[in-house]
């Protein structure tokens, strides 16, 4: 499958399954599955392989997504999703609709995600005024996700909206750096 035809699949799929979710006023808990399937899928990677499988039936797929919504207590709009696409075969491609279904989600809410790197936890007061900024600088209301990275050395590096504001120590040693072969 080409990848224009595999971005169109994908989005119908997430198109859908968010519209099931509206629609039954669910959106929120749809939201929060995602981010669960998704994080089972990072922590169990032969999931994703197994899925993918060409050579595995679509009946034995169906019948393992069925177990992991029973066991997860998924809603509806998700149950019918794992179960659609299983049965079409395409099972395979269900991680990338997990994400752009959060895509969809944030778009329509008018929320902008956020990544914050920093060598160290910011304090909670550091946190808020993180969030107050970004609330102003985007007009929208922010999800922050913060990661730790020693690398950075120092500051913060902020990702949002394919944007990005380094002020990093790492990032201005970095800029000193080309500045000074410039200069010579």
């Amino acid at each position: 499958m080409k990848k224009n035809e595999q971005t169109k699949l994908v989005r119908s799929y997430a198109e859908a399954l968010y519209e099931a979710s509206e629609a039954r006023g669910v959106s929120e808990k749809v939201f929060d599955e995602t981010l669960k399937l998704a994080a089972d899928f990072d922590a169990e990677p032969q999931i994703k392989k197994y899925l993918s499988n060409p050579v595995l039936s679509n009946q034995d797929k169906e019948s393992v997504l069925d177990k992991v919504a029973k066991k997860r207590k998924l809603s509806q709009p998700m149950c019918g999703l794992l179960k659609t696409m299983a049965k079409n075969g395409r099972s395979g491609v269900l991680f990338y609709v997990l994400q752009d279904f959060r895509n969809i989600f944030y778009r329509k809410k008018n929320i902008c995600p956020v990544q914050v790197k920093t060598v160290i936890d910011l304090t909670e007061t550091q946190k808020k005024k993180l969030v107050s900024a970004m609330e102003k600088y985007t007009g929208k209301k922010v999800v922050v996700d913060y990661q730790i990275k020693p690398e950075i050395l120092g500051g913060l590096l902020v990702e949002c909206n394919s944007q990005i504001i380094d002020d990093s120590i790492k990032g201005k040693i970095d800029r000193l750096m080309l500045l000074m072969k410039g200069a010579v």
